[in-house]
């Protein structure tokens, strides 16, 4: 680092500034005579430019994960503990058999203790986009898109089978997924649960077959929910094309109605 001039690292992007409000790239510029090369390093700092994006670390836990170390895990241990527990028939974990009636076989309840509060695993991000049918470049907007709103670079996600109705082949680009654990995870549920719903008009809630009968909730967001995300409100030029996406919460309830309370 010692050995770069200035110049050299505001252009590389190594400048403390650059870790707060996010990643340098810098312009490639032409020069076409010896006097415009030496006003290099006078306009360096004009070439750079500035991407939106998120920092990849914090400086303290997150606002709603200590909200629920403090006071949403107390509440569900409270609402969810059972004086009189009697665990019925045991059946093995993760057995999903279908019966008639579509219903399965849920897995044997536990007893509630201090150790097995219901908490949230981690937040499934999904969208696709059916312009991607008619080519591959407009699957960028929805994934620049979503990598704004999560702060993590999207899985593309590729169909398995064509269907000759639609003109989709086997191996095309139709959609885009992210994976939020940790603290993004909860900064991402922040920003859904204060910025977005409330903004949302007519917003109906969580209906109550929002739910796989482990614990798993998932909930859809139209076009018109993705500009309301402070990074894509403040930057609504450079996504041309806005697209729905789908979020899937995975906890560690049993039930529908623990997942509920947990979120």
């Amino acid at each position: 680092m010692a050995s770069l001039s200035r110049s050299t690292r505001v252009l590389l992007g190594h400048n403390l500034s650059s870790h707060w409000r996010g990643s340098a790239v810098a312009i490639q510029t032409r020069y076409a005579s010896t006097s415009s090369k030496q006003n290099k390093d006078k306009g360096a700092s004009q070439n750079t430019a500035v991407l939106p994006s998120q920092n990849s670390y914090t400086t303290g836990i997150t606002r709603l994960r200590e909200h629920y170390l403090e006071t949403v895990q107390d509440d569900l241990m409270v609402l969810t503990y059972n004086h009189k527990f009697k665990p019925k028939a045991k059946i093995p974990e993760g057995v999903r058999i279908e019966l008639k009636g579509n219903k399965h076989i849920k897995p044997a309840p536990k007893a509630s203790t201090p150790t097995n509060v219901p908490e949230l695993v981690k937040i499934d991000v999904h969208c696709m986009m059916k312009e991607a049918l008619v080519s591959k470049y407009n699957l960028l907007s929805g994934f620049m898109a979503i990598q704004a709103i999560t702060g993590e670079m999207p899985e593309v996600i590729h169909s398995k089978k064509g269907v000759h109705p639609w003109k989709l082949r086997a191996g095309n680009p139709i959609g885009c997924k992210v994976t939020l654990k940790g603290d993004k995870m909860y900064q991402f549920l922040d920003k859904i649960v204060e910025i977005v719903l409330p903004k949302m008009k007519e917003w109906p809630g969580l209906p109550e077959s929002a739910g796989d009968a482990t614990g798993n909730i998932g909930m859809g967001f139209p076009p018109s929910a993705l500009s309301l995300f402070p990074e894509i409100e403040n930057n609504f030029d450079m996504y041309p094309r806005m697209t729905g996406f789908d979020v899937t919460f995975t906890t560690t309830a049993s039930t529908n109605l623990e997942a509920r309370l947990l979120l």
